[in-house]
């Protein structure tokens, strides 16, 4: 299901940080398939000062959830027992399960590494679900200092320039110093090489009522244990 190729060949972009754009991870059909059976249950309404967005289970290998315990961070301890931290995927449709097992393997997590330089072997891996609607944001941010990558992959078949909610890539902390927007389309995903200075956003959301930007967050994190 996974073009692993269009990962290995993508440019890794130095300006104004490391990032690139990969086209074509899935093929048209796969996508469309995706879309179509994208979930829409036990999301949670993330908040906060100049942000807000659905998020949905995180998604972790079974032999990195004990990893992710040992984090100082309790977050992820109460995200098991509240039942949204999870290696089980039956709530899934087939063709997500099948995607989500191909993120999971080594030879993803490999594509990865060769094109980013980044040494990913024993990192620990977590997937979530994202879903904006009108409304919605998030602000800038570098993510965590103890991330190392994140691979967004993106949902909506079609999206207007005028709805917003692209992901911004941006020079510095301030939400106008754009580098480059990129349009949520199911043929693109982003990966951000996390740094001090890995400033992105996703822009303020004006959609119909009917259109959901529909994203899928792959993080890499440094094993702490």
């Amino acid at each position: 299901m996974l073009n692993l190729q269009f990962i290995r060949t993508a440019v890794m972009q130095t300006v104004p940080y490391n990032w690139a754009l990969v086209k074509n991870l899935l093929s048209p059909e796969a996508s469309l398939e995706l879309t179509a059976s994208f979930p829409h249950r036990e999301f949670q309404l993330s908040t906060g000062e100049g942000y807000g967005y659905y998020w949905g289970k995180i998604l972790a290998p079974s032999q990195d959830i004990p990893l992710m315990l040992k984090f100082k961070d309790d977050r992820w301890r109460q995200r098991l027992a509240q039942g949204r931290l999870t290696s089980d995927l039956r709530h899934l449709s087939h063709v997500w399960r099948q995607l989500i097992q191909g993120l999971w393997t080594d030879t993803y997590r490999a594509a990865l590494a060769e094109m980013s330089g980044l040494d990913l072997k024993d990192c620990v891996m977590d997937i979530g679900f994202r879903q904006y609607q009108s409304g919605h944001q998030h602000f800038p941010h570098t993510d965590e200092p103890n991330k190392v990558l994140t691979h967004l992959l993106f949902f909506n078949q079609q999206w207007s320039r005028d709805w917003g909610g692209c992901l911004r890539i941006l020079k510095n902390s301030r939400p106008e110093s754009a580098f480059k927007d990129i349009l949520p389309l199911s043929h693109l995903s982003v990966v951000i090489v996390r740094s001090e200075n890995s400033w992105h956003m996703v822009t303020p959301l004006n959609t119909p009522a009917s259109e959901r930007r529909l994203a899928l967050r792959v993080a890499f994190f440094q094993n702490v244990a």
